[in-house]
């Protein structure tokens, strides 16, 4: 019989995949990775987006690590990844210092979205567009880092500072969410946003949203969408459509 912490720790994997394949649909990215606080808030559970190399491995294999980086379980790529976790093509620390330095930090995504780094290579960046009101005070940009330098991730995490995101020219993004539901969405909002404001900046001047108007939607939206077991409503829509088997357009 599962224990309740057993139920916990399958149901944020079960979560895992429905991001993975979000993520996949919306940012065609394989280089990524998703990454979760257990239950407990003792380790943080991440998967890759690509699926492994050794065949012997499962898809849905997930690894765990303490805050520090020192691997405790799962067996993605033994030769590079596990081994106290310190291999260069994981970016682990993007992960571990946001949980470090935030509390309210509850999962954390990096990738590689297309039209985010290509609107940053511009010089511009992510202001509030449509209903993307949670950027209404800008996404933080870095210049180039890189994920295996501890370093490197702690400029990045104190750039973002308390935004959900932060951006790294010419790299990718780290972006954060109380839950995995929130980051995902989070995640797949600021490539949307990049997108329409790329698409709009082709036709003329871009008008970001007022900020008055974004602080009058956060004070009306915001407060009823409190709660940390609050199913996010575009996170319900995806998760829906995957078990259909079907698929959404994305622009």
């Amino acid at each position: 019989m599962m224990t309740t912490e057993d139920e916990g720790l399958a149901e944020l994997k079960d979560k895992m995949s429905t991001a993975i394949s979000i993520l996949h649909w919306e940012l065609a990215d394989m280089l990524g990775h998703v990454s979760v606080r257990t239950p407990d808030r003792k380790h943080l559970l991440l998967r890759f987006l690509r699926a492994p190399i050794d065949p012997s491995i499962p898809e849905d294999d997930v690894l765990t690590f303490d805050y520090d980086g020192n691997w405790v379980s799962g067996r993605r790529e033994p030769g590079r990844a596990d081994t106290k976790a310190k291999g260069p093509g994981l970016e682990l620390y993007f992960h571990t210092y946001p949980y470090k330095a935030r509390e309210d930090v509850g999962a954390v995504i990096h990738v590689h979205p297309m039209m985010v780094v290509a609107l940053t290579a511009t010089g511009k960046k992510i202001c509030a567009f449509q209903h993307r009101q949670k950027f209404g005070k800008g996404v933080p940009v870095t210049p180039w880092l890189w994920g295996s330098s501890a370093e490197d991730a702690e400029r990045a995490t104190k750039a973002m500072g308390e935004s959900c995101a932060v951006i790294i020219e010419g790299h990718g993004a780290i972006v954060t969410g109380k839950t995995l539901e929130e980051a995902c969405i989070n995640t797949v909002q600021l490539e949307r946003a990049a997108k329409m404001i790329m698409l709009a900046g082709s036709l003329g001047e871009v008008k970001p949203v007022p900020d008055a108007a974004v602080e009058r939607f956060q004070s009306i939206v915001e407060p009823s969408r409190s709660g940390p077991k609050r199913p996010v409503a575009e996170w319900r829509f995806y998760e829906t459509m995957i078990k259909r088997g079907e698929r959404w357009r994305v622009l």
